[in-house]
């Protein structure tokens, strides 16, 4: 088989064509430029996207974190969770974080009355700062940022 670059590398020629050929070329035509640098930024954004896809690290925080959300937790232990395509993986994190984002609603909803609700009659939920649930969702934050904005610092 031939070598050939990587997606990686075939993004960053992409870019390099648009910034240094490109760009200089359309010095007169504002829209033309702004167009190109958004399309150069968007290029970068992929790029990252696919080398932060494997998801198997958040999964993993997911799963030593312990809240039992959901049974995706029991059903995708992490080496069930590894062999699973990266469209299955994007899946399963999804709707683990619908569960999430449903829970939370519910329980920040019920602030400010005596009341408590369990998730699946196991544990508390826990949505103030410092806490498990605040510590994970943060750091999906960051992960997500460090895609959409790699200069984005906490």
């Amino acid at each position: 088989m031939q070598y050939r670059p990587d997606s990686k590398e075939l993004l960053q020629a992409i870019q390099d064509f648009l910034m240094k050929d490109l760009l200089p070329k359309l010095e007169g035509d504002d829209l033309l430029s702004y167009k190109t640098l958004v399309s150069w930024n968007m290029l970068g954004v992929i790029a990252r996207e696919i080398e932060n896809s494997d998801f198997t690290n958040t999964w993993s925080e997911i799963l030593d974190s312990n809240l039992s959300i959901s049974d995706l937790e029991t059903n995708y232990p992490i080496n069930s969770f590894y062999k699973l395509s990266k469209k299955e993986k994007n899946k399963v994190l999804r709707e683990w974080n619908q569960n999430l984002a449903s829970l939370i609603r519910k329980k920040s909803s019920l602030f400010g009355t005596q009341q408590s609700e369990p998730i699946q009659n196991k544990t508390e939920l826990d949505i103030k700062p410092r806490s498990k649930v605040w510590n994970l969702v943060k750091s999906q934050l960051k992960e997500n940022l460090a895609v959409s904005n790699p200069r984005f610092q906490t």
